[in-house]
């Protein structure tokens, strides 16, 4: 069970990273702009503990209407990178969605 788990996640990274693959994130809402700056530190430092608590804000933020389905689906994918040991891959997309956000 849980190795389906897990190559379910791999293929939603996979499947949510892909079209930005070369061409990098739209713009996004002061929301997840905000996430995606909390996301970038927890990756930076490996806080698993952190990581819960930013998974909860991702889930909170978009039941509040507050982020987009989509981009919930971007930050989700950084999330499980984290989750599955790939903290380097995490920390790069989360910097990556924040810098494709400058000067918009």
């Amino acid at each position: 069970m849980r190795n389906r788990i897990v190559l379910f996640s791999t293929m939603l990274l996979l499947l949510t990273l892909l079209p930005l693959s070369g061409c990098g994130y739209p713009a996004v809402s002061p929301k997840t702009y905000e996430i995606s700056k909390a996301l970038y530190s927890v990756c930076n430092q490996k806080s698993t503990e952190r990581l819960e608590t930013v998974e909860e804000l991702i889930q909170t933020s978009l039941e509040k209407n507050e982020i987009t389905e989509r981009e919930a689906g971007w930050l989700n994918a950084i999330v499980t990178s984290a989750n599955e040991g790939s903290w380097e891959t995490a920390t790069q997309e989360a910097r990556r969605l924040m810098e494709d956000q400058t000067g918009r």
